[in-house]
């Protein structure tokens, strides 16, 4: 659970970077797990529910969840894009999809996996549904020259720590408990 009250005045510290939309209604959330036949994981579940739907994040801010899983839920990738598990467990080459992106939808092989923010000149950031690392959020750079799909923190972690660096959010990590229950 998160503490939204928390959440909230850090962002404020921001100022206009520091906004978020309302938090999803729960029959919103429980309609897409439905269609996508997925759960969400749980830290990004609770906070669209009870901190903010889309707004300020790391990167260019996070994308409301229905942009987020606008392509999967028009059926754009394969059927079952986000309940196939996620097939990567380690950081892999952005040239391993070289060979196999030639109509240039590398994430065709990201399946169990959804864009959650852009970071920019192509570069975004992505949070595994399902598969082994379900709740991490990965860095996938892959079409920059020298990138990479690469594994990070829990999206809990991924969030408060951006909080933490751009000074909204101090403490240890023991100040995280207040965060997320």
């Amino acid at each position: 659970m998160w503490n939204r009250h928390v959440i909230l005045a850090a962002l404020a510290s921001l100022g206009d970077k520091g906004e978020l939309g309302p938090p999803c209604p729960l029959d919103h959330v429980v309609d897409v797990e439905r269609r996508l036949d997925v759960r969400l994981p749980s830290s990004y579940r609770n906070f669209v529910l009870q901190v903010g739907d889309g707004g300020a994040g790391p990167g260019q801010g996070l994308w409301p969840l229905r942009r987020s899983i606008r392509w999967a839920d028009r059926g754009v990738y394969a059927p079952r894009y986000l309940a196939t598990p996620f097939p990567f467990t380690a950081r892999v080459p952005g040239e391993y999809f070289d060979d196999l992106d030639e109509g240039g939808h590398y994430d065709d092989l990201l399946t169990g996996s959804m864009i959650i923010a852009e970071i920019g000149h192509g570069s975004y950031f992505r949070m595994v549904v399902t598969g082994p690392t379900s709740g991490q959020v990965w860095r996938d750079d892959v079409r920059r020259p020298g990138g990479s799909l690469s594994p990070g923190l829990d999206f809990a972690d991924w969030y408060t720590n951006w909080l933490k660096r751009l000074g909204a959010l101090a403490g240890t990590p023991r100040g995280r408990r207040r965060l997320v229950d």
